[in-house]
């Protein structure tokens, strides 16, 4: 229905399965005047705005919007697109919304009459946060985030690194203009600014010039502004800081980084089932179990460490939010439990491996961070995005985590060497890769390739709950060694400062 010109009225194509309400997609676009192009080949199909474009696959539940500067974003169905009668259909619930930034006008959908309602609207900004200022004050600095609607979900965490510190600013359910934010020029105490766009949330990372106190994120007065109030020490303050018993200070920054949180990471979970394997097993399914054993091992044999999951059941967590969940946790090791696969079932390839966030060396590397990823495979192209993302961006996401670099890789190998020793499974050591989940982990980390769905043999091992149960314990065994040995190093650090 359209509002303003009751001529163009129309209709489109539709089917109900599974109690939900199928649009064609194809309809939809011809009836709002959008270009389409579909690649048969691939089942993908994609619709251009004039700021946005979407693509969408048939038999998948993500959908990509992408805007002129080629920053993407992933959207996330109930149910997944279907190709059938010469068209794509989609839950037109769920589907609506997402159409609705693509296009000038304003599309509702009302699912009682069955009936979008297509409105002239005032053209207003795709994005929600448009821009940053930044106001010199005496004790600090006020860092305003300029909004275009309100935002009411954000969290903010601080990290001292070396001489600087880091502050993460997290602004879920928003888009960032990046092109715009990415032109400001950093000054004063601030050193440097990064911002990224996630499928759910935008992320501002400042790196700041020296230490200080805390920082406070409130809602600006009278507009829909953030403001991030960063306070800095007095001169006073920073004299009795350099005064402090040294002992005292080396002593509480030792016990401050004793390995007293694990974070548990089980790959996929909820509408994501990750690697299906030769005779249906899920991969989910494999990692959740797996996870579970290992917190209780750590539970029973390690008291003074706290277990974090981030996930108990089987549910979907976006990627960014694990490692949020991580951060907020005071996670001082992150380990991500995932299952290997090759594209063909059935296959020879087999055993283990324990990956490093970085960008991957091989073909293997690049194509196994790509179905972890998953969202990339849904790009026409990705080939050449994701080579300029490891080269290129992948620098900088991962540069505030270069401090813990040494000891990811310690883990590793220790880890490696005690699933070799006591798994009957081949090892294929520790490799580097571009996994998105261990992005946003400020800690050490691994991901773990705990064997193949595709192999048989493997499949049988995961899906035991024995099997499960020895590479639990052949994880513990690495953890609770490398827990030894890095506490160590903390203790020669306390007496070599106090000669």
């Amino acid at each position: 229905i359209f509002t303003k010109e009751p001529v163009r009225n129309t209709h489109i194509g539709m089917f109900t399965r599974n109690g939900k309400i199928y649009g064609s997609v194809n309809d939809l676009a011809s009836t709002l005047k959008l270009n389409t192009y579909y690649n048969a080949e691939t089942k993908k199909l994609e619709l251009r705005g004039e700021i946005y474009s979407l693509k969408m696959t048939s038999n998948n539940i993500f959908i990509v919007m992408t805007d002129k500067e080629r920053n993407a974003s992933v959207v996330q169905l109930s149910l997944s697109v279907l190709y059938a009668a010469n068209s794509f259909f989609v839950p037109i619930e769920d589907f609506i919304p997402v159409f609705d930034e693509i296009v000038p006008e304003e599309v509702l959908f009302d699912r009682a009459k069955q009936q979008i309602t297509v409105n002239r609207s005032t053209p207003v900004s795709p994005f929600d946060v448009t821009g940053l200022s930044f106001e010199p004050k005496i004790n600090g600095l006020l860092i305003r985030v300029q909004c275009a609607k309100k935002l009411t979900d954000y969290t903010s965490w601080l990290k001292p690194i070396g001489e600087d510190t880091w502050l993460y600013i997290t602004l879920a359910n928003a888009k960032a203009d990046l092109s715009t934010l990415n032109k400001i020029t950093p000054s004063g105490i601030i050193k440097d600014i990064m911002v990224f766009q996630t499928p759910t949330a935008v992320q501002l990372t400042f790196k700041i010039k020296g230490h200080i106190n805390n920082s406070e994120l409130l809602p600006a007065e009278g507009n829909r502004d953030i403001l991030v109030a960063i306070h800095t020490p007095t001169e006073e303050q920073v004299a009795v800081r350099t005064a402090r018993n040294y002992e005292r200070t080396l002593e509480r920054e030792r016990d401050r980084w004793k390995l007293d949180v694990v974070v548990i990471d089980p790959g996929h979970g909820g509408d994501d089932p990750g690697a299906i394997g030769v005779n249906r097993t899920r991969e989910k399914d494999i990692t959740l179990a797996i996870s579970k054993k290992l917190g209780k091992l750590i539970e029973q044999q390690l008291p003074d460490v706290k277990i974090v999951y981030t996930r108990t059941g089987d549910n979907f967590i976006e990627l960014y939010r694990r490692g949020q969940i991580a951060n907020q946790q005071g996670g001082k090791l992150f380990i991500s439990i995932h299952c290997n696969a090759t594209p063909r079932k059935s296959n020879s390839a087999k055993g283990f491996e324990i990956y490093l966030l970085r960008p991957g060396k091989t073909d293997h590397a690049v194509r196994l961070a790509e179905r972890e990823n998953a969202v990339v495979k849904l790009e026409e192209g990705y080939e050449q995005r994701y080579q300029q993302l490891t080269e290129e961006n992948f620098i900088l996401l991962t540069m505030a985590q270069s401090a813990y670099a040494k000891y990811s890789e310690q883990f590793a190998d220790i880890l490696q060497q005690e699933m070799g020793k006591h798994l009957n499974l081949e090892n294929d050591g520790v490799k580097q890769a571009g996994f998105y989940v261990l992005v946003g982990a400020s800690m050490p980390n691994v991901l773990i390739e705990t064997a193949y769905l595709s192999n048989r043999q493997d499949e049988k091992f995961l899906k035991n709950s024995k099997g499960q149960q020895q590479i639990a314990q052949a994880i513990f065994n690495g953890v609770k060694r490398y827990k030894q040995e890095y506490e160590k190093t903390l203790e020669k650090g306390k007496d070599s400062g106090s000669h």
